[in-house]
């Protein structure tokens, strides 16, 4: 622990507030769930939680812990007893800590008992493709798939569940942009961190900013920022997730010459994937043919992970959207490769269209090179 650490943390009665923090620093844990003082949970990667009611003493320790907390990130709060809102969003800040990740607080207001913490940890070294394959992620073959429609700079949409391991896809996809790239990263909290190794980024964060009472007087957006990036020249635009109408912003940069854009979205599957999409565009005003026949044109992929067995995430398809192509009122998709779970195998079921080929060869990379290609 670094001197100002130790002496944040040197504070009456601190056992258990030391005890929270190493948990924190334990590199195993991925998230740390707190309902109330006793009753506290955390999980490692496999998704395996472990139980631990017996680290503070009382509702006060825990509450002056989380009041520590704040200290460590850029929430704007010092006392989560008197913060004048309901939720608290905020990311640890680097100039305080070494932690990687975001906290979110439902206050009292929401809770009507103790405030409710939720952590979510990012790796500080970062997961790349390679490690996926060892982890078996994927096959060698969807490994290089992956590599290609990065610096093809195909648009792709990383869908799943919470935890599935998304931001963690997509900081390890990011190893195959040219540096040279300016990268525009549009966030609520600061996850993706693809700063820290790449030298052309500008990270874009929302913003509110509250008067005594708790009113929002000035707010800043991710649909405000996807804009300001578009005016940034940058040349690839990462939405760290997608869940409103930013949706529209960021399909127009799509279509407007930003290639190999990214974003994250809570989907199922590929094809629910495409439809929420499609409902969050249409929330700027666009009808829902309009809406899909933007976002078929906008993006290519879709990767879908999941959890499956003992908490293993795997990508679970990787899919094509087609182009202006719909099956009744649903947008159609070519699988390329897909999981079976009762074999525990991955399977290439179908060959990239001639427009994706193309794309691809508009950066230099050719599919005919992908071993084992259909």
């Amino acid at each position: 622990m670094t001197d100002a650490l130790a002496d944040l943390f040197d504070v009456e009665d601190n056992k258990g507030t030391q005890r929270m923090f190493d948990i924190l620093r334990d590199p195993g844990v991925t998230q740390v769930c707190v309902n109330r003082h006793d009753r506290i949970f955390y999980s490692d990667q496999r998704g395996q939680k472990t139980v631990n009611d017996r680290i503070f003493a009382g509702a006060p320790q825990y509450i002056a812990w989380l009041n520590q907390l704040l200290k460590l990130t850029d929430a704007g709060y010092s006392d989560v007893t008197t913060a004048r809102t309901s939720v608290i969003e905020a990311s640890f800040r680097p100039d305080a800590t070494d932690i990687h990740g975001s906290i979110h607080i439902s206050t009292k207001e929401l809770t009507h008992d103790e405030p409710a913490l939720t952590i979510r940890k990012q790796p500080r070294e970062i997961v790349t493709l390679d490690d996926m394959l060892n982890m078996h992620m994927m096959s060698p073959d969807m490994r290089l798939f992956l590599q290609q429609a990065l610096q093809g700079r195909l648009n792709i949409l990383l869908s799943g569940g919470s935890g599935a391991g998304k931001t963690t896809m997509a900081r390890a996809l990011s190893w195959y942009i040219d540096p040279l790239n300016r990268v525009i990263t549009v966030e609520e909290i600061d996850e993706l961190h693809l700063a820290d190794r790449l030298p052309n980024v500008v990270s874009l964060m929302t913003y509110r900013s509250r008067d005594e009472e708790g009113r929002i007087i000035r707010e800043t957006s991710l649909d405000d920022l996807v804009r300001e990036g578009l005016r940034m020249r940058g040349d690839r635009i990462w939405v760290g997730e997608t869940r409103g109408k930013e949706a529209y912003a960021l399909v127009k940069a799509c279509n407007s010459g930003h290639d190999g854009s990214i974003t994250t979205i809570h989907a199922d599957n590929a094809g629910q994937a495409i439809r929420q999409l499609v409902t969050y565009v249409m929330e700027s005003g666009l009808t829902e043919s309009v809406a899909r026949e933007q976002v078929s044109r906008a993006f290519h992929l879709v990767v879908q992970i999941g959890r499956e067995r003992m908490g293993r995430r795997v990508i679970r398809e990787i899919t094509e959207v087609e182009q202006g192509s719909v099956e009744g009122t649903q947008q159609r998709i070519n699988q390329l490769y897909v999981y079976d779970a009762q074999t525990d195998g991955f399977h290439q079921v179908g060959r990239p269209s001639h427009r994706m080929v193309e794309a691809l060869a508009r950066y230099g990379v050719n599919y005919e090179d992908i071993p084992g290609r259909m």
